[in-house]
């Protein structure tokens, strides 16, 4: 089946740590297991350690929805603990990819909105954020891309079938660069002007 032209969705993936925890903790259950008089333990360490893993492993929840509505930056953590945050098209002014940092000093790939002035103010994180090299995107409206992949080429395509006037800038060596998607090649100069 095809991709929806109109909706593009990515989903946190598991990373190489869960993988260990879980593999640590069915090792461990088993080799309980192995005693009944620690199956208890066992029972209680699966109860309150690795159901709630497995769960928020099952039920991954969404990093990135770009749709009819607009676009949705998940809460920015593998376990999320505030909403996600919905930005309306009717907000956005252009989406911006870029790299930044993580707190340990590694690099990452961004993405950021850029929402149009006058936009309402998001829950939290209206300054401007950092490492962007655009000005006026929130730093509640960016998201490192981290744990999840964003295929560029998606995002341009629902872009251009449901807001074809926003732009999607790749800012990694120039701001004004765009991703071209399928709709977006079309209204290009052949020369590049």
């Amino acid at each position: 089946m095809l991709p929806d032209p109109g909706r593009y969705e990515e989903r946190y993936r598991l990373t190489g740590a869960a993988w260990g925890l879980a593999s640590a903790l069915l090792t461990l259950g088993l080799g309980f297991l192995r005693h009944t008089h620690l199956t208890f333990a066992a029972l209680t360490v699966l109860l309150t350690i690795a159901i709630p893993a497995v769960l928020a492993v099952a039920l991954r929840p969404v990093a990135f929805r770009a749709d009819h509505a607009g676009i949705t930056l998940g809460s920015g953590r593998q376990l999320p603990r505030r909403p996600a945050v919905l930005i309306p098209w009717a907000d956005i002014e252009k989406i911006i990819l870029y790299p930044g940092y993580t707190s340990s000093g590694d690099q990452v790939q961004c993405i950021g909105v850029q929402r149009r002035e006058g936009a309402p103010v998001l829950p939290r994180g209206n300054k401007q954020a950092p490492w962007c090299p655009v000005p006026g995107v929130a730093a509640g409206a960016t998201r490192p891309i981290k744990n999840w992949r964003l295929d560029r080429e998606q995002v341009a395509a629902v872009t251009a079938a449901v807001a074809p006037g926003i732009p999607v800038i790749d800012a990694r060596n120039d701001p004004d660069r765009c991703i071209e998607g399928p709709s977006q090649r079309q209204d290009r100069d052949p020369h590049g002007v």
